[in-house]
Formats: structure tokens, C-alpha cells, sequence
């Protein structure tokens, strides 16, 4: 594992994005990424943080619920639908990588509910990415999501099953890692209903 440094590296032109949001809210009794927070909803937060943070494309994957798309209308994204969220977060991710052009170098891929992430801290995992690599913040003691994988694991990320997501492939090359330190804060997400924002 290494940590971010400024030396040695370039800017990325193409980091796509991907944000997942196709997941059932069992344990929150409701489809909470349709919840307002602050007026808007939480999936459509998420999308506008990463669209400003420059992620481009943004291919977002979503269930069949048709209230997401209805509240992803009018954002510069492209939409991936998971008609099965139950076979587990990895399904969701294939998805993602499918809708990727061949031009992305890497991927940022985030959750849709950490409410506290905010585009200033996306850019700063961004900005400590390394070709060949994968970056992900560190929230106080523990990694978290968004990570950023370049190009070369998308095969990998791709052929993913079940609901442990990127962290295979992370933890399969631990050599590769650069840790981002953000504010704890920003890795809060959202599981029950006492999760959400006061």
C-alpha cells in the first residue's frame, strides 16, 4: 500500500464514473435513495457530486424503480438498468463497466449513499490517482468508498459475483493501493432510518 503523492503523474483525461443505485434499502424499509435531503434526492445528490467533480461519462445503475429515473431527468449521465439487484453489488458493477467507452482510462466508482461525500473530496482522490493504480479514501481507520481503478482491472472488477464488490480486487493487489485520507465524516453512509442527516 502506498500513500498519494503529487510526484510522477499526469492528468488524467478520461475518469469515468459510476455510481451505484440499484441497491433493494431492505434495512431502510424504503427506497431511500428517493428520499429529499435538503430538497433533493439522495440519488440525484450523489450524481451532481460526481457530474461537478468532472467524472465523465457517468453511467449511473439504477433497479427497476421507475421514481430513480424520474429523479436522475435532466443530468448529463447515462443510465444502466439491474434488473437484478438481489444477485449482490457485484451485478450492478458489471453493468457499470459494460457502459463504459473504450476511451475511459479509469473509474471512479461510489456509492449512492454517503451524503457527506462532497465534490471537493472526490476531486481530491481523484487528483491522487496513478496510472496503473487504485486509489481509494481512508475515513480514520478504515477504507471506504469511492475507489478509483484504473483500466487494467476492469476485466477483473467485471467478473466480480456477490456483495463484496472492489474489495477483491483491491485487496488481490495491495502492492497497487494509494490511500486518500478525507474526513471520517464523508464515509458515514446510509443503512437505517437513524442514519439519515439531522
Amino acid at each position: 500500500m502506498r500513500r498519494g503523492a503529487a510526484e510522477g503523474r499526469r492528468d488524467r483525461r478520461l475518469i469515468a464514473g459510476i455510481l451505484l443505485a440499484a441497491g433493494e434499502a431492505r434495512r431502510f424499509g424504503r427506497q431511500k435513495l428517493l428520499e429529499p435531503l435538503e430538497g433533493v434526492p439522495l440519488v440525484r445528490r450523489a450524481a451532481q457530486r460526481l457530474l461537478n467533480a468532472g467524472l465523465r461519462p457517468l453511467v449511473v445503475v439504477v433497479s427497476a424503480e421507475s421514481g430513480l429515473r424520474q429523479a436522475l431527468l435532466g443530468l448529463d449521465l447515462l443510465l444502466a438498468e439491474n434488473s437484478s439487484p438481489s444477485a449482490g453489488i457485484a451485478h450492478s458493477i458489471a453493468l457499470g463497466i459494460a457502459a463504459l467507452p473504450a476511451s475511459a482510462e479509469a473509474v471512479l466508482i461510489a456509492v449512492a449513499d454517503q451524503p457527506h461525500l462532497t465534490t471537493d473530496g472526490l476531486k481530491t482522490v481523484m487528483a491522487a490517482h496513478q496510472i496503473g493504480g487504485i486509489t481509494l479514501p481512508r475515513y480514520g481507520n478504515h477504507r471506504g468508498s469511492p475507489a478509483i481503478f484504473d483500466r487494467r482491472f476492469f476485466s477483473e472488477l467485471a467478473q466480480l459475483s456477490g456483495d463484496r464488490g472492489g474489495q477483491r480486487v483491491v485487496s488481490a493487489h495491495p502492492e497497487l493501493v494509494v490511500e486518500v485520507p478525507l474526513p471520517e465524516t464523508m464515509g458515514l453512509d446510509i443503512d437505517r432510518p437513524e442514519d439519515w442527516p439531522a
